[in-house]
Formats: structure tokens, C-alpha cells, sequence
């Protein structure tokens, strides 16, 4: 019997030697796994954060142009409905109705040329914007370039005299410029309101943040801030902010933290950005990017870019906006999440929200109708 049990023992020993490589294999791919999502989310967190000011790539060509119409390759963009602008390197024109099409092209009526020369064959490209440059040569308006000082130096402000008390401070969204601005600073300038169409931190000519990205709204709202501050030294009594796209963010951060002073008389928002959560999974989705990377880089953004995504959610904040607000919605819009800024007018006290609805894409509420664009502010002013 002890014979028997002496050479039956070590068998179970020998059994468990394919474990060990097996774990190993394991944590190896488990490692694998988690660097390619930090690298992922890595990566589509710069989409967000990274600045970026580098010119959009001019992909169309001028096929015939007179001084009256001008013919483009036929698609999306160029028969779109509307007053769009059309850039090229070293010139803008504004263009209108759509006049004629066929299989292969679109004419168009030629508004104007705001500068430079547009000729057959010139490459070109459809623009958002409207206008370009600087208010004198975009639209003919008086103008002087003045320094905001902000906590990291000065930035530059596009200044627009009136003869109003209420100013109104401008501000363009993400890696854009003050042109942005430019159709609403349009209308507040045909009513008398001087306007100061500022750069925030990033900005070309304008303070780098000290970790030279976008913080989504969250900083960038100090810098208007200090606009306000400079407006009410130099005359104002109070003023209006209107904001663009990441614009919006900024601007609705700005309102919050001024909330109860009476130095904001109303806010304006052009497809604001009222919620980066559901606009971040919006864009993720566009790009089949998989939950668990769209998660990664929100983390990832929070980190680097030093801030909380959910303080960015304008309806938790809803009870903080005391001042009447004007909401231009975008149910075409691609870029920014249009259904947060929905919600965000429905939590509105009645008779505070003012709301406009277009649908020809992120930040285009005026060229869809310029028309009805003025008409909208114009009437919601008269209520301030």
C-alpha cells in the first residue's frame, strides 16, 4: 500500500506547466489592448484639443464667371440654397441664388467681390464665413484694432464704434478668427451697437495657453471676461455677448461666471456648443470610432486639457443664465451636437429663450436666410 501512494504523488505537478505561458500571452495582449486604446483615445483627444490654424484647402475651379454670375463644379456645397461665401488665396466674394444647373455644374448669382480678383480657373472653395479679412474691407465699416489685456498678455479686438450704451462682445469659435463674426457684427452695426469682435487665448496674434491647447470654453472665458472689463472702462454700460460654435461654450462659461451682476444684458448663440459629452459621441460616431476609444480620449481631454466635461453641460448650469437668451439652432448641423442647445431652451424660464431653427449646417442660421437672420436679432434686441 505505501509503495502504491509513493508513485501515484507527483503527477498533479507536471499538469499545470501550460499555465504559466498561457497567463503570460494573456497580460501580454491585455497590454497590447490598453496601449492601442490610450493611443486612440490619445489621438482623437488632439481632434478636440489641438490648435490648429491652418488654411482649408481650396478643391473647387472656377468654371465661367461674369459680373453677375459665377459657375461651379456641381455638388453638396455648391447648390446648396442660400448667400454663401467664396474664397480663394487672396480673395472672397459673396454669392447668392442659384441660377441655372446642369449635369456637371452650377451658376450662381455673383453678389459681390469683397477683394481680390475671380477669374475662370481660379481654385476656390465654399464658405461658411460670408466674409473675410477685416471689417473696412469685408464691409466697408469703421474699425480699430485695440489690446484686451488678459491675464496672459494682451489680445487683440476688433473695435466698431456706436452710439449705443451696450456693447456687444463677439467671439468666434474653435481655430477660427474674428471674421467668423463678421454677419452678426453686420446687424449690431446697422442698430448702433459699437461691438468689440475679440481673439481669446490661441488665437493668432492673441497669448498661448500655458499648455497651448483648447480647454473647450472652461479658460477662454476669462479672456472674455476681461472684454467686458474693458468694455465697461471705456463705456459701456453693459454689453451682449454672441457667440459662435465653440464660441458659444465660451460665451455661456463667460455668462455664468457674471451671472448677477447686471453686466450682461442678453446673450446670443450661433450653433453653440452646450454639451462636448453628446457632441464628442456625436463626432465618434461620424468616425465608427468604438465606445470604449470615445470614452479613453474624453478622459484624456479632461486630463490635458485640465477640466471636467460635465461643468461644460450648459443645462445642468441652466438655473445660473439670469439674462434673456437668443438660441440660433442648426438641425443640420454635422459638427456640434444641436439637440443639447434644444434641451438646454426647453429649461429656460418662459419668455427668457428666444429660438431660431434652420437647417443648412454648423453655424450657417445666416446664410440659409440673411434676411431672416437680421430680422430675428433685430426683434430680439428690441426686447433687452
Amino acid at each position: 500500500m505505501t509503495a502504491t501512494a509513493e508513485t501515484e504523488a507527483p503527477a498533479p505537478k507536471r499538469r499545470r506547466r501550460w499555465l504559466r505561458p498561457l497567463a503570460i500571452s494573456l497580460v501580454t495582449l491585455l497590454v497590447l489592448a490598453l496601449a492601442a486604446l490610450g493611443g486612440a483615445g490619445w489621438y482623437f483627444s488632439g481632434e478636440v484639443v489641438n490648435v490648429n490654424h491652418s488654411e482649408s484647402e481650396y478643391e473647387l475651379t472656377v468654371q465661367a464667371v461674369d459680373a453677375t454670375t459665377v459657375t461651379l463644379p456641381r455638388g453638396e456645397q455648391t447648390e446648396k440654397p442660400g448667400t454663401w461665401g467664396l474664397a480663394w488665396a487672396d480673395g472672397q466674394a459673396l454669392i447668392g441664388d442659384v441660377i441655372d444647373t446642369d449635369d456637371d455644374t452650377v451658376t450662381r448669382s455673383l453678389e459681390r467681390v469683397l477683394f481680390g480678383d475671380l477669374t475662370e480657373g481660379t481654385k476656390v472653395r465654399v464658405d461658411t464665413y460670408a466674409y473675410r479679412d477685416d471689417p473696412q474691407t469685408a464691409l466697408g465699416l469703421e474699425f480699430t484694432t485695440v489690446d484686451i489685456e488678459t491675464e496672459l498678455g494682451p489680445a487683440p479686438a476688433w473695435y466698431l464704434p456706436g452710439e449705443r450704451s451696450t456693447w456687444v462682445i463677439a467671439v468666434h469659435g474653435r481655430n477660427a478668427d474674428p471674421a467668423e463674426t463678421l454677419r452678426g457684427v453686420e446687424v449690431y452695426q446697422s442698430l448702433g451697437y459699437p461691438v468689440l469682435a475679440v481673439t481669446h487665448r490661441n488665437d493668432v496674434g492673441a497669448p498661448d495657453a500655458p499648455d497651448g491647447i483648447h480647454s473647450l470654453g472652461q479658460y477662454e472665458s476669462d479672456d472674455i471676461i476681461d472684454a467686458v472689463d474693458y468694455a465697461l472702462a471705456n463705456g459701456a454700460e453693459d454689453v451682449v455677448l454672441h457667440g459662435w460654435s465653440m464660441g458659444g461654450a465660451i460665451v455661456s462659461t463667460a455668462a455664468r461666471k457674471l451671472a448677477d451682476t447686471g453686466e450682461v444684458r442678453g446673450v446670443a448663440l450661433d450653433s453653440p456648443v452646450m454639451d462636448w459629452n453628446s457632441t464628442l459621441d456625436m463626432q465618434a460616431a461620424d468616425r465608427n470610432v468604438i465606445a470604449p476609444i470615445t470614452w479613453t480620449a474624453k478622459r484624456i481631454v479632461e486630463f490635458r486639457a485640465d477640466l471636467e466635461l460635465a461643468d461644460l453641460d450648459q443645462r445642468d448650469f441652466v438655473d445660473e443664465f439670469d439674462m434673456p437668451m437668443l438660441l440660433f439652432v442648426d438641425t443640420a448641423d454635422k459638427t456640434v451636437d444641436h439637440t443639447a442647445t434644444l434641451d438646454f431652451a426647453d429649461l429656460l424660464e418662459p419668455g427668457q429663450g428666444t429660438l431660431v431653427t434652420t437647417a443648412s449646417g454648423h453655424t450657417a442660421s445666416w446664410n440659409e436666410d440673411p434676411a431672416a437672420y437680421r430680422t430675428a436679432l433685430e426683434n430680439w434686441l428690441a426686447t433687452l
